[in-house]
């Protein structure tokens, strides 16, 4: 079995969605209420994307550019 690797597309999909929860924070406290509303109504569209269809743009993306956390692939 081999160890998962660290970027990896899954596990930055993961920092990415608590990036974006604190960035919406930030905003928030600092008066910026309707950047962060369309920020928060963006992340719960992909969200909802995700649980309807089971299919996650951003995790497509990054696991095309670092490849899967979970492939047993033989790297050449």
């Amino acid at each position: 079995m081999k160890a998962k690797k660290f970027l990896c597309g899954e596990r930055l999909q993961r920092f990415l969605m608590a990036f974006m929860m604190l960035l919406i924070m930030v905003l928030l406290a600092k008066g910026a209420e309707v950047v962060a509303l369309v920020l928060l109504a963006f992340v719960a569209i992909m969200l909802f994307i995700y649980g309807v269809y089971d299919f996650c743009p951003s995790t497509w993306l990054l696991t095309k550019l670092f490849g899967s956390c979970y492939c047993e692939c033989q790297e050449e």
